[in-house]
């Protein structure tokens, strides 16, 4: 037994949830308009018991994606601002918000936007959120480099909690930059040796 919102609830994730792999097949068959109006649907048919608005958010989400995806990059943008008006479940999907919005400017030729919606996102993780702080990070160094900027020193302590996170030390490389690729490295080796411990 389960009380009603809980139904409520559980009927509004499964509603998506339940045509995850008819949307992500149709994404892959590049019949993208399909995958965007089967997600309309299903926020149109769910909306009056989306009471939380994890169903907004979530459609939200995968507009974004399934835009970039398309190509059709300045529609993206606009979806990353809708998506961002309807607010993140957590910060791991503010991080994802950052990453898609940073890569859809830069798609569009605005790099230099693309640079405080990464580092906006930086400084407010927990332990939870620091796998993906290191990919917000290389993508800043990424996109910092291809603008020959420098990187803001101050993001080294994220870059040391991360590396606190998974048990490496700390690379003390001579720029900021150097050191989140080398920590970037690190971390992979690491990981590359758990499955066979």
């Amino acid at each position: 037994m389960v009380c009603a919102a809980c139904l409520e609830r559980r009927q509004v994730r499964d509603a998506l949830e339940d045509n995850a792999l008819h949307i992500t097949g149709l994404e892959r068959s590049k019949k993208f308009d399909e995958a965007l109006a089967c997600l309309d649907a299903i926020l149109e048919a769910n909306r009056y018991r989306d009471h939380d608005g994890w169903l907004a958010r979530s459609v939200a989400h995968n507009r974004s994606v399934i835009l970039f995806d398309a190509g059709r990059y300045a529609e993206a943008e606009q979806a990353y601002k809708e998506w961002a008006q309807v607010g993140f479940i957590d910060h791991w999907r503010r991080q994802m918000h950052a990453l898609g919005l940073a890569k859809t400017l830069e798609a569009l030729g605005r790099d230099r936007e693309a640079v405080p919606a990464l580092e906006n996102v930086l400084g407010h993780e927990d332990s939870d959120d620091l796998p993906l702080a290191l990919t917000v990070l290389t993508e800043l160094v990424r996109i910092s480099d291809k603008l020959a900027l420098p990187v803001d020193a101050k993001w080294l302590s994220i870059a040391e909690a991360v590396a606190s996170h998974n048990g490496v030390e700390m690379p003390t490389d001579a720029s900021p930059a150097k050191a989140i690729l080398a920590l970037q490295e690190a971390v992979e080796r690491e990981q590359s040796k758990r499955p066979s411990e």
